[in-house]
Order: C-alpha cells, then structure tokens, then sequence
C-alpha cells in the first residue's frame, strides 16, 4: 500500500480552502505577494535608499553650507589682512 505526499495531504488543503472560502493557490499567490510587497516597503523605509538616508543627506547639506559661508567670511578677513599687508610694504 503506496500513499503520495498529495493524497495525505488533501484532506488538510480541503479543509484550508473551506476556512479561507478561496483556493489554496489563490491564497498561496496572495500571500506571497503581499510578503513581496512588506519587503519592498521595508527596504525602502530602513535600506541604502530610504527616507532616513535622505533626511540625513538634508541635514548634511545644510550643515555644508553653514560652513562654506563661514569659510567665505574668513577668506574675505583674510583677504583683507593680506592686501593690508601688501599695501603697508
């Protein structure tokens, strides 16, 4: 007496689908879309290109350009002093 995985497991699968009211398939392909998608939106909240890389890259930026314009300021200080200098010899 032979039993395949499928004729042992038929019963339970039936059973499933008259629980879920659709297909085993249906509900298989549902699910794994769904788990898909939870990835996709995952990686895209917490991965290399997410929200919180490019609020950082913001911050960043502004940081930048709160130090090229202290920088400006003491170039032109600087600048200053120099043709000062050059004028006084």
């Amino acid at each position: 007496m032979k039993i395949s995985f499928e004729e042992d497991i038929r019963p339970m699968i039936e059973k499933l689908e008259e629980i879920l009211g659709l297909s085993f398939k249906v509900f298989l392909s549902t699910a794994l879309i769904v788990m898909a998608l939870g990835i996709y939106i995952a990686n895209l909240l917490f991965g290399d290109h997410s929200l919180q890389v490019l609020e950082k890259l913001k911050q960043e930026k502004v940081q930048l350009t709160q130090e090229i314009e202290v920088l400006k300021d003491q170039n032109a200080k600087l600048h200053k002093e120099y043709l000062e200098w050059t004028d006084a010899q």
